[in-house]
């Protein structure tokens, strides 16, 4: 694609965080947008969204010392986790001004705004210099991107010798059926979406060797019927804002993406990458 099909997808993205999404996010999510690796059979999808930053930030031996760069990084829970827990300084990148508008108001609330900076950011270009970073971090964001080996490699460009690339993604099976994928592609406005082998070609032709890679697929089915359900028991309160059709349709949505993750052409899965010296 060309830098214009890039331009119409990012503003397409950005349109849909910036609009009926951001209200459905604030009142069902909260905070962390993520999906959830559950602790333990009947752990609550907000502690399993925590447990997973938990398990991404101990793959890395995070210290004070550390400037992470967090790639979609939404309402900036997990900036926040970061520099709370480990002391590092945390720049998050996203392209939705809403989101980014709350995450430096709850820095601030938190007292943490010392060590957090939140700025826009497309990653198919990213503004940062060489090898500017210890960490690059990201969470179901690199669905988003048109080109992702471009992304990769911006990642891999920012990124110091010896630093660490750590990220998960929603993954579509390669033998998912035509219908089925534009259908999922659709509630996320997603021009593509790759499966774990896609992600593991592209980083080997980046020199890049992967230190550890975990399927989470089993998760997923769980993680959007929890959100589903929440959006369910939130119809009448979210109404007035976005309106009754726009629930039913992401209802609608949401379900097929449950559904089509029990099938298997819906995943995610877990990258640990380790930039050579």
């Amino acid at each position: 694609m060309n830098e214009r099909d890039v331009g119409a997808i990012v503003a397409s993205t950005q349109a849909y965080y910036d609009g009926p999404a951001d209200e459905i996010y604030r009142t069902i999510w909260g905070d962390n947008l993520h999906l959830g690796v559950p602790c333990s059979p009947d752990c609550p999808h907000p502690d399993a969204m925590e447990h997973t930053n938990e398990i991404m930030a101990n793959a890395v031996s995070l210290t004070p010392e550390m400037r992470v760069l967090d790639l979609g990084c939404g309402y900036g829970s997990t900036a926040r986790y970061l520099a709370a827990n480990f002391g590092c300084a945390v720049t998050g990148a996203n392209i939705s001004e809403k989101e980014l508008e709350l995450a430096r108001s709850r820095a601030a609330e938190a007292g943490l705004d010392d060590r957090l900076s939140f700025e826009y950011g497309d990653f198919h270009h990213l503004a940062y210099g060489d090898e500017s970073y210890d960490v690059v971090w990201s969470q179901e964001a690199f669905l988003h991107a048109v080109d992702k080996n471009a992304v990769l490699s911006e990642c891999r460009r920012v990124v110091r010798p010896g630093g660490s690339l750590v990220f998960t993604d929603i993954l579509v099976r390669r033998s998912t059926p035509e219908a089925d994928r534009e259908r999922i592609y659709d509630r996320v406005q997603s021009p593509d979406m790759w499966d774990l082998d896609d992600y593991l070609q592209a980083l080997s032709r980046l020199e890049l060797p992967v230190a550890r890679e975990e399927d989470w697929s089993q998760h997923v089915a769980r993680s959007y019927a929890w959100v589903r359900d929440r959006l369910r028991e939130n119809r009448e309160t979210l109404a007035p804002r976005i309106g009754y059709e726009t629930i039913d349709r992401t209802v609608d949505a949401l379900s097929f993406w449950v559904d089509s993750a029990n099938a298997g052409n819906i995943g995610w899965a877990l990258f640990v990458v380790t930039k050579p010296v």
